[in-house]
C-alpha cells in the first residue's frame, strides 16, 4: 500500500517542502544547521496517507468477526471433548492472534502517528513504546524549536551475515537534557509517509541547532524488540570498514545459498528426466 506525505498548500515546491536545502549528514564533525529565520517558510505535515488509514482499518475490521468467532469454537470443542482437529485449530487461533495484532499496531500507527512542523514549534504524536516498531501506547509533544539543544541520529545494526538489517533512528534533545525519540526506518525500505532521518534535518533547519551522527551501533534484536535497556558495553559501535566486510559477507552467503538451490534444482530436474516413463 503506497503512502504519502501531505504538506500546506502554500508551501513552494523549492527545497521539496518549503525548507532550504538538506545538509548532508556526517559522521567526522556535528553538522550544523542554517539560522532558523532562515529556514521557517510555512508548516510542513508528515502522515500516512488516507488510502492507508482506511486500507488497513478495512482489513482489521473484515477479518474482526472471523478472529472473534475462533473463542467460542475453541470453548465448544474443549467443552465437548471433541479433540479431533483441536491442535491444529488452536495453532490457527495463535497465528491469527499474531497477525491481528499487526494488523492493529499498523492500523493505529497510520490513524494516530503524525508529525507537524510549524513555523516556531513542531507538534508530534508518535509512538512512546521502545523498539523499532510501532506499539499500542502513544505520546504527543509540542516543542518549540528555541527548546531543541540538538538532534541526534544513529544506524543501529542486527543480525549477523546471513540477515543484518540496519535501522536509522533519529531523536530531539532538549535544553533541558529531554530526550524525544521520532523514530527509527529501514534504510532498505523507508516510510516514505515517516522519512524520520529527513524530518530530523529539517526540524533541525529551522531550530538552527546541529545534527550529531552517533555513527553505527551493533545492537541485540530480541532486547530491542522487548523494550530492554542494553547495558553500555552491549552497544558496540561498528565504523565503515566493518559495515562494509559485513555486506560483504552477506553478498557471498547469498550467492552461496542461490548457487546451492540453483544445483538441487537442476538436480532435481535431471533426476526426473532420468526415471523411466
Amino acid at each position: 500500500m503506497s503512502n504519502s506525505t501531505t504538506t500546506d498548500a502554500s508551501i513552494g515546491s523549492a527545497g521539496a517542502r518549503g525548507d532550504v536545502p538538506l545538509l548532508p549528514a556526517s559522521r567526522d564533525a556535528p553538522l550544523k544547521a542554517p539560522p532558523a529565520t532562515a529556514a521557517v517558510t510555512g508548516p510542513v505535515l508528515y502522515r500516512a496517507s488516507g488510502g492507508r488509514r482506511f486500507a488497513f482499518t478495512a482489513i482489521f475490521l473484515l477479518l474482526l468477526p472471523f478472529y472473534v468467532s475462533l473463542g467460542p469454537m475453541l470453548w465448544a470443542r474443549i467443552s465437548q471433548g471433541h479433540w479431533t482437529g483441536t491442535t491444529g485449530l488452536v495453532v490457527l487461533a495463535a497465528a491469527f492472534t499474531f497477525v491481528m495484532f499487526l494488523i492493529l499496531v499498523e492500523m493505529l500507527n497510520s490513524i494516530r502517528s503524525k508529525v507537524e512542523l510549524g513555523t516556531k514549534a513542531l507538534r508530534l504524536t508518535l509512538p512512546s513504546g521502545r523498539g523499532p516498531q510501532p506499539m499500542l501506547r502513544y505520546a504527543s509533544h509540542e516543542i518549540a524549536y528555541d527548546d531543541i539543544s540538538e538532534i541526534e541520529t544513529r544506524r543501529e545494526v542486527y543480525g549477523g551475515a546471513l540477515a543484518p538489517m540496519m535501522l536509522k533512528g533519529a531523536r530531539i534533545v532538549l535544553k533541558d537534557g529531554t530526550k524525544v525519540r521520532l523514530g527509527y526506518v529501514n534504510e532498505a525500505n523507508v516510510d516514505p509517509a515517516f522519512p524520520f532521518p529527513e524530518i530530523a534535518m529539517r526540524i533541525a533547519n529551522r531550530a538552527g541547532v546541529p545534527i550529531i551522527d552517533r555513527g553505527n551501533v551493533r545492537r541485540s534484536a530480541p532486547k530491542k524488540m522487548l523494550g530492554i535497556v542494553s547495558a553500555p558495553r552491549e552497544n558496540r559501535t561498528i565504523d565503515e570498514q566493518q559495515m562494509a566486510e559485513l555486506n560483504k559477507k552477506h553478498t557471498r552467503l547469498m550467492i552461496v545459498l542461490f548457487a546451492g538451490l540453483a544445483v538441487l534444482v537442476t538436480l532435481g530436474i535431471v533426476g526426473d528426466m532420468m526415471q523411466p516413463g
